[in-house]
């Protein structure tokens, strides 16, 4: 995100979120070139969506316009918007895979062709996903799932038995396939379902110590770092990290759930989580320091209506 502006970085862009927080601005043309429609304006990211709750009341927030001490929400990219279209090609590879085998003799090489197709479903499936996960913070879970595994493993197994004794154990084969791809699509949908985003405190480096932090919080660096600083000694996944931008240090708490994404816990879709027990209370115990006027959403809005 080091593309973003400073507000943005927190807050997050609109076109992110084009059905909600606005289309950026679109036109249209006749025949002859004349102006038809000038489209919709951008508007702003709201200052929460319906899908975002607030912590308990003891934490301390900082207000996203006028600032203060405390903690704010950042959002990220969704990475689904990322995903979604070469996951939608995927499986148009993974249909034509079989194209040069049941039609043989129309290709230079029937079976290069079908390895090719092959290896192209599952690089548009894995290598935007990868590349989705790395433009925000790394935690644990796996990005490939067991029962993917399973599968492409037991689809690889027939592969070998179809050379070795029948052809005809080849569409087994492809079966698994076609699990182990739908097996990992589901897996993407778990993963997205909860929205990526992180909450961040301002905080002094000189502060941090065990003292600091909050009951079930287990230090991991005494010094600090950008990088992990504690993690929760109940819940899995969750941490706090060091984080910088612009000269200024921050305080991150993380979730990662089992599929490998950055989960915001203070959403909808996790209020029937047990997490919420144990983030009563906020992780530090520490408000922080004062907000920087350039992390703030009016610093954006200003900057529009000039």
């Amino acid at each position: 995100m080091s593309e973003v502006a400073d507000a943005d970085w927190v807050h997050g862009r609109s076109e992110w979120w084009r059905s909600t927080a606005g289309k950026s601005p679109t036109k249209s043309y006749g025949a002859f070139g004349a102006l038809v429609d000038e489209g919709v304006k951008s508007k702003p990211v709201p200052f929460q969506f319906p899908w975002e709750i607030l912590p308990s009341s003891e934490w301390k927030l900082a207000d996203s316009k006028t600032g203060g001490k405390g903690w704010i929400r950042q959002r990220f990219k969704p990475p689904a918007r990322s995903i979604l279209l070469p996951c939608s090609w995927s499986i148009f590879f993974l249909i034509v895979t079989i194209v040069p085998l049941v039609f043989s003799g129309q290709s230079p090489n029937d079976q290069f062709a079908s390895l090719i197709l092959f290896m192209s479903t599952w690089s548009l499936l894995y290598i935007p996903a990868w590349m989705a996960l790395n433009e925000m913070p790394r935690g644990g879970g796996w990005l490939i799932g067991r029962n993917t595994i399973l599968y492409f493993s037991t689809g690889i197994i027939f592969f070998l038995l179809h050379i070795l004794i029948n052809p005809i154990i080849g569409w087994i084969s492809y079966s698994f396939f076609c699990l182990a791809w739908f097996s990992q699509i589901l897996r993407f949908q778990n993963g997205f379902k909860v929205p990526s985003n992180r909450w961040i405190l301002p905080f002094e480096k000189s502060e941090w110590r065990k003292e600091v932090l909050g009951e079930n919080w287990k230090i991991d660096s005494v010094k600090w770092r950008n990088g992990p600083l504690a993690i929760h000694s109940q819940i899995n996944g969750l941490e706090l990290h060091g984080t910088s931008r612009s000269g200024e240090r921050f305080i991150a708490l993380h979730f990662h759930g089992k599929e490998g994404w950055l989960n915001d816990p203070f959403t909808r879709q996790m209020e029937s989580e047990k997490i919420h027990n144990f983030l009563n209370s906020p992780p530090v115990k520490s408000e922080g320091k004062m907000w920087n006027d350039r992390f703030l959403q009016k610093i954006r809005k200003s900057n529009e209506s000039e």
